[in-house]
């Protein structure tokens, strides 16, 4: 049987495998490729190191790699030490959670021998980073105002300056890099994501400090929407290289959040921001741009991240901006403004809002991706390790199928894409009873007559604003809940089930309770067959089919994505996208940078269809895709009524995105009554 799991030859000057002869520098190891982790005498009382995710001599296309393991038969909490061979001196602790650890190494360019230790005991893994020559990057950059020193907000002991400032934005920009390539594989795309911009030496990912012509009066005089628009137009007239080969990741320095002294303490997020100016959080076209009210809460450094991903501080709102959610901590304010970033930045490669994941409100659990809260019973004994060898259905690991059509080529069918490191299955199998949660970790040793072991207290649940008395009665139930938008307003929806279905009404307010837009009531069937990527139970799910051409033909059942991390993942249609999105992949001599196009209810495109998307014009929401990923994609496709099963209704138009082989997209308004 092959193994997949990384671990370590340790021996000693005769080579013979026994324990381990520990001496004061930590680094005499044994340096064999072929062989993958610590060959320790047999029993529980001996302690193993093992990495699931990459693979020893794995070559990877970005420097800051996540990287998953355990230490076999530890079952209380620890840390371990983590170098690389290059660099002995420069050691970073990172903890160990009921044996289980989640670190980031910072690779240089070309081969790396990353040392993980936990006592005596050293996994040493072989790492290439070599950096693929995309044609398209994502350019860091930090907005200062003309007139501004460009200090962040933040405590008055810590170092807000634009240099603190540029480190944290870059260390964010590896960490949604790393996200990017580690959800990818989810999918089955392997360890695709896109490149940052480098520094000369091409070694570490740089963030750029621009100076507008803006003044801080000028600027806070302006919406969000206005200085999207003016920056927009002020960095592609800048002096920057490669300005349409680019991606503008941006975040405002001036950013202030100041609620007057003498009022209450805002509470909802309207109220916050209508205390904060020069900030806001929008995507499009090239440009990403964000405001800097949570900057202070991300890590300037990598030795400080878990920290701050784990930072049980409160925000004080009477002094600063709280944009977490309604958790209110620090660690919450880090995720969501840094989950918000890769949202925004995900629209522009071209990703709508989705049901779930990063393009809905999941990027709220990014930190989950980063931490490990705990693992449930030992892991020693020889009934846990029959366990691991087999996924049963009590997994603990959420899955969630694609509500999409497929091609005949199956989920991975026409994509000669090497996903290397472990198999997300060996994963799933290791990781069965890991919980990927939030830092609310407490645990405590509780005492019993034979053993002692380790209860958690999970944290109450968050209750945002649910209205009306929502019963578990049959028919009808009704349930009104509000949103909170970036830009002050506000959206209410009712909906009301009974046995037909859903009865839904929406509409949004501004943050004067001027009524910026409403949809009239709209009937649809019940959710749980309803969108594109639904995170309701996948036992009640009908996952929906595709021919495998243009014509009618039998679909094929959908593929199976684990979802590991909770809402901190690609939907569906988001992963296909960017699977062939121009900013993640090598250019291609063969492309002849031509769009799809729609002639009348025909989708074409000579170099062959990847994915058909339809959205809602209204809520720009996704709610069917079909996509092509075998060797030969249809270079046509016709729109029939008939293969929209969950078409809205009361609806008028459709947004329609087609994308091709190399990347090239059309995006299409269309009428729905010209469907056949």
């Amino acid at each position: 049987m092959q193994h997949c799991v990384s671990t370590l030859k340790i021996a000693r000057e005769e080579m013979s495998l026994t324990e381990y002869d520990d001496d004061d520098d930590g680094h005499d190891l044994d340096d064999g490729r072929g062989l993958a982790g610590a060959a320790l005498a047999e029993g529980c009382g001996r302690m193993k190191v093992h990495v699931y995710n990459v693979a020893d001599g794995e070559t990877l296309p970005y420097s800051l790699p996540l990287v998953i393991g355990d230490v076999e038969c530890l079952h209380e909490d620890s840390t371990i030490r983590v170098w690389l061979s290059h660099d002995p001196q420069a050691v970073l602790q990172w903890p160990v959670v009921a044996g289980c650890f989640k670190i980031l190494v910072q690779l240089r360019p070309g081969q790396n021998v990353v040392n993980i230790r936990h006592d005596n005991d050293v996994l040493q893994l072989h790492l290439t980073y070599e950096r693929p020559p995309l044609a398209h990057f994502v350019r860091p950059v930090y907005i200062v105002c003309a007139d501004d020193d460009g200090y962040f907000q933040g405590p008055e002991d810590m170092d807000c300056s634009p240099e603190s400032a540029m480190r944290r934005i870059v260390l964010g920009a590896q960490l949604i890099q790393s996200f990017t390539a580690e959800k990818m594989v989810e999918h089955g795309f392997g360890r695709l994501t896109f490149q940052l911009e480098t520094g000369q030496d091409g070694a570490r990912p740089v963030c750029h400090l621009f100076r507008t012509k803006l003044t801080l009066e000028q600027a806070y005089a302006m919406s969000g929407y206005d200085l999207w628009n003016h920056f927009a137009k002020e960095l592609m007239t800048s002096n920057f290289p490669s300005r349409s080969k680019c991606k503008w990741y941006c975040f405002m320095s001036f950013t202030r959040y100041q609620p007057p002294p003498e009022e209450e303490i805002p509470k909802t997020h309207s109220e916050i921001l209508k205390y904060t100016k020069g900030h806001t959080a929008l995507g499009g076209g090239g440009l990403a741009l964000f405001g800097t009210g949570n900057l202070h809460t991300w890590a300037p450094s990598l030795d400080t991240l878990h920290a701050h991903l784990t930072d049980r501080r409160k925000i004080d709102r009477r002094r600063f901006m709280d944009d977490s959610a309604y958790r209110e901590y620090y660690w919450a304010n880090y995720a969501t403004g840094l989950g918000a970033s890769l949202h925004e930045l995900g629209h522009t490669f071209d990703l709508a809002h989705t049901a779930t994941g990063i393009m809905a409100r999941g990027f709220d659990d990014l930190h989950k991706v980063f931490t490990i809260q705990r693992l449930r019973g030992s892991r020693c004994s020889s009934v846990e390790r029959q366990r691991y060898s087999s996924c049963s259905s009590s997994s603990n690991i959420s899955r969630t199928p694609s509500m999409s059509s497929l091609d005949d080529g199956g989920p991975n069918g026409g994509s000669s894409v090497n996903s290397g490191g472990v198999s997300l299955d060996i994963q799933l199998r290791r990781y069965k009873d890991i919980c990927y949660g939030s830092p609310f970790k407490r645990v405590m040793q509780v005492s019993r007559s034979s053993s002692s072991e380790q209860v958690y207290i999970p944290p109450a649940p968050l209750v945002v604003k649910v209205e009306n008395a929502f019963k578990p009665v049959r028919s009808p139930s009704l349930l009104t809940f509000s949103v909170k938008n970036y830009d002050g307003s506000e959206t209410h929806r009712t909906i009301t089930q009974d046995p037909q279905g859903e009865l839904i009404t929406e509409l949004t307010v501004g943050p004067d309770g001027t009524l910026l837009g409403s949809i009239p009531k709209e009937r649809r069937p019940s959710s749980i067959s309803n969108s594109s990527a639904s995170s309701l139970s996948p036992s009640s799910s009908t996952p929906s089919t595709l021919p495998n051409s243009p014509e009618d033909a039998p679909g094929q059942p959908l593929p199976s994505v684990h979802f590991l991390d909770a809402g901190a993942h690609w939907a569906r249609s988001s992963a296909v996208v960017l699977r062939y999105h121009r900013w993640l992949n090598l250019p291609d001599p063969n492309d002849n940078k031509k769009n799809p196009t729609l002639e009348g209810n025909h989708i074409k495109s000579p170099n062959g269809l990847r994915i058909i998307e339809l959205r809602h014009e209204a809520e720009g929401l996704v709610f069917h895709h079909w996509e092509f990923l075998s060797d030969t994609p249809p270079t046509k496709f016709t729109l029939k009524r008939s293969r929209i099963k969950n078409l809205p209704e009361n609806c008028s138009s459709i947004v329609l995105l087609a994308e091709d082989s190399y990347g090239n997209i059309m995006k299409k308004k269309l009428s729905v009554d010209k469907l056949e």
